[in-house]
């Protein structure tokens, strides 16, 4: 009678525990992935105080990609390839994401919702200060679609001058670094080693992802041309699957070869030198490389792009960006000014120029 008892115990405790994984197991495969999150926030001011409408607005709509996963009994989220806290209980979930604004001051957005197999919606409230009020509004999530390589090209005329549009993306803080490239981020000094102040360009990583000057765009058989104000950079872009040339070399611009996906443009870029893909002093190793996809609206006056960079070196997830430009025929493409004296004089005034040829290993990054 003791061991019909004990055994039945046994059993009930076994039918529990296998309960509870199925429970978990199925917890996992439900939120576990790739997830498309969309946040809209009602009256909201993004970059450069320009208002935006109602939630219903595309162009209001912040866009990024989250993943999820559970590693070691705890959830793992990415926004944008950035680290973000998640909470899971249940069908509730709460993630906190750092953001900064154009100003530089950093600050959060706490999701809160419920999640199903394929889709997940809530409200968001915003923490922190930014220089221009956002307020909070409401999110959803789908399940991330595959893109498949579509064989028919419908090339685009992206021809024309464009400006930088109001951001539509998160401007996520902080990224999934390694511990190599976080070593090197902690030594970062920006007024010494940030590329531009002494008047050297930033590269096209940072120039494509962050640049707040125009660029023209010129046609021509089987290359693309990219005038870009900032620095006087130009970029060609070549469609017809050319090899860098032999003993060509690494630089800040790269080399691009490009092909149309049905009518979206994919840029591919290799021969990136050691640089720095933002402000903040974010290392790109030499051997990075950069996707980007380009689409344009129907009416011809919008360019929107998804860039990607590939860097594992640095980085444990690629970090993504979303620009917005848009074609004004008015503007101009200006000659960049700069005087890299300015920058000299004053470490030589304030006797810093030994400290900054001290540092200028800081400059050469492999």
């Amino acid at each position: 009678m003791i061991n019909y008892f004990a055994n039945k115990r046994i059993f009930v405790f076994e039918v529990i525990w296998l309960s509870l994984s199925i429970i978990s197991i199925t917890e996992a495969q439900s939120i576990d992935g790739s997830w498309m999150l969309r946040l809209d926030g009602a009256d909201q001011l993004i970059d450069n105080s320009i208002t935006i409408g109602a939630p219903s607005d595309n162009e209001a709509a912040i866009i990024g990609e989250l993943s999820i996963k559970k590693i070691n009994e705890e959830w793992v989220g990415h926004v944008e390839g950035g680290p973000v806290e998640v909470k899971i209980e249940n069908e509730n979930i709460e993630i906190l994401i750092d953001s900064r604004d154009l100003a530089g001051f950093v600050f959060f957005r706490r999701l809160s919702g419920k999640y199903s197999d394929n889709t997940m919606s809530g409200s968001f409230t915003i923490e922190g200060t930014t220089e221009n009020p956002e307020y909070g509004g409401i999110w959803s999530a789908t399940r991330k679609k595959v893109n498949i390589r579509n064989t028919a090209s419908n090339p685009k005329d992206l021809s024309g001058i464009w400006t930088p549009a109001p951001g539509v993306d998160f401007r996520k803080y902080s990224m999934d670094l390694t511990e190599k490239a976080q070593a090197w981020h902690d030594d970062y000094i920006d007024h010494y080693d940030q590329p531009n102040v002494r008047c050297v360009s930033p590269g096209i990583v940072a120039i494509v992802a962050w640049g707040a000057y125009p660029f023209e765009v010129l046609n021509s058989d089987n290359r693309l041309t990219f005038l870009y104000e900032v620095d006087s950079e130009i970029r060609r872009i070549y469609l017809d699957d050319k090899e860098p040339p032999e003993y060509y070399p690494a630089s800040g611009m790269g080399f691009s070869n490009g092909y149309w996906d049905g009518d979206e443009l994919i840029i591919e870029t290799q021969m990136l030198e050691g640089n720095v893909r933002d402000f903040r002093g974010e290392p790109i190793s030499e051997g990075a490389r950069m996707h980007e996809r380009y689409s344009i609206s129907e009416d011809g006056g919008t360019l929107s792009a998804v860039i990607t960079l590939l860097d594992p070196d640095n980085y444990k997830q690629p970090p993504i960006r979303r620009r917005k430009w848009v074609k004004n025929p008015k503007t101009e493409i200006y000659p960049y000014e700069c005087d890299p004296d300015s920058f000299y004089r004053q470490m030589y005034n304030e006797n810093k120029l030994d400290m900054y040829f001290e540092r200028s290993h800081r400059r050469q990054i492999n």
